[in-house]
């Protein structure tokens, strides 16, 4: 409540020198009034607000510093404010540097509008809010971003995040560590949940050349025992038959095919709309996979393409009960497809496309991996030697020349954003530096 009043006192101070300016007064004004309501004596969020829907309830939390679009830190490869100012620390997320990627702007998932990041210490640029599962259905946030491929919405959990509206409630009530029947991750293992609903934007990119994964720009840290690393790459290797994984070198990598690895993964057809390459509130809901033989299901593209097809023979599977047996169905025929080169099926930009990913070997509380014994836990930090984690999607063009030759490899982003923690700040500051 006092930094509330000096802001009132600093707006007067300001703006009572300028006859003209009494819009802009009340205005401020309104803002402050709007703060001061969402700081009740309990702690709560007020219900009730003079500037209607937007203005108490739906807006991020105010502080010193203002951003623009594209704002001076977009395109710099180490996040530009230390730990100590991130919104969300320990983490924080950002649209990787060179990417290429847009952002459009970042909303609750209930609503078009774009908050007004100026201020609040995020901004479309360099920082993006994260959700923690405790948010009520339609008060997800969300955030728009536009790629040379690929348009669409993305959505991100991490279990255990702080607060992204730094909203004062009850302490019971925004302790993480409590089990909390509503929340996206009361009685489930994993720790992470991303999804991305939207279109591709050119035709012909076909489906078993996009992967995901992880890549970075420098060599990796240190690594654990070789032994121990071996083990982990076969139980990954386990999961995704097709992984491509290179630990050492100057470009260290993870990748696996994007279909075949999604735990959830859609089309629908959808009619080009204002607002369609805007996902609504229902992306927040729990998706299952669907069955082999519903219209939704990416099983039916492959169906219909290799039926024209020579190169690759497809027999869709029965339908089941099992939400794993269609799951293991999908992975199976599309790790096959990733393996055949096949250029069909291709991406249709006339459809709307929903992956949904999730895992519970990362720990970001501890920011460590968290296999199951006897390898067991192991900190990032010294991996990644001052490099992020990424939630990333692209298009990976290989130009074989022949067994035993050399790959030409051109990679185009879908969508690419940046996972930091703060215990990778200050390796990346001096990596940096050096450079």
């Amino acid at each position: 409540n006092l930094l509330l009043h000096e802001k009132m006192v600093d707006t007067l101070s300001v703006y009572m020198e300028e006859d003209d300016a009494s819009s802009l007064v009340e205005r401020e004004l309104l803002d402050v009034y709007d703060s001061c309501q969402r700081l009740s004596i309990d702690g709560t969020r007020s219900s009730s607000s003079r500037r209607g829907d937007f203005g108490a309830e739906h807006r991020l939390p105010v502080s010193e510093e203002d951003h623009a679009y594209p704002c001076a830190d977009t395109y710099s490869l180490v996040p530009p404010s230390p730990p100590e100012k991130w919104p969300q620390r320990p983490i924080l997320m950002r649209p990787s540097p060179e990417s290429g990627m847009r952002i459009r702007g970042a909303r609750y998932s209930s609503t078009k509008t774009y908050l007004p990041l100026g201020g609040t210490g995020y901004c479309n640029g360099c920082i993006l809010p994260i959700n923690n599962g405790l948010e009520k259905r339609g008060e997800s946030l969300v955030v728009d971003f536009e790629s040379d491929l690929f348009i669409g919405t993305a959505m991100l959990r991490i279990k255990g995040a702080c607060d992204p509206l730094q909203s004062q409630r009850k302490n019971a009530e925004n302790d993480n560590t409590k089990a909390d029947p509503s929340s996206y991750f009361h009685n489930k293992k994993r720790t992470f949940h991303g999804t991305v609903r939207g279109r591709f934007k050119l035709p012909g990119i076909p489906m078993s050349e996009c992967i995901t994964g992880q890549v970075f720009d420098r060599p990796a840290g240190n690594l654990p025992p070789r032994i121990i690393m071996k083990g982990a790459i076969s139980v990954i290797s386990h999961l995704a038959p097709q992984l491509q994984a290179r630990l050492h070198g100057d470009c260290p990598r993870f990748f696996s095919p994007l279909v075949s690895t999604a735990q959830i993964a859609t089309s629908c057809q959808k009619g080009r709309t204002e607002d369609c390459d805007r996902a609504d509130e229902s992306m927040e809901a729990e998706m299952d996979e669907p069955q082999p033989s519903d219209q939704s299901s990416l099983l039916q593209e492959l169906l219909h393409s290799t039926e024209k097809a020579s190169n690759f023979m497809f027999k869709l599977p029965p339908d089941a009960e099992s939400i794993k047996t269609r799951m293991k169905c999908r992975k199976k025929a599309f790790d096959k497809l990733h393996a055949s080169r096949s250029k069909t099926p291709t991406f249709d930009p006339n459809s709307e496309y929903t992956f949904g990913f999730f895992q519970h070997l990362l720990l970001f509380d501890e920011f460590a991996l968290n296999f199951v014994k006897p390898i067991g836990k192991h900190p990032l930090r010294g991996m990644l030697n001052g490099q992020p984690l990424r939630f990333m999607a692209a298009h990976q063009i290989q130009d074989r020349s022949g067994v035993g030759r050399s790959v030409d490899e051109e990679m185009r982003w879908l969508w690419s954003f940046d996972l930091w923690h703060e215990s990778l700040y200050e390796d990346a500051k001096s990596h940096d530096s050096a450079s």
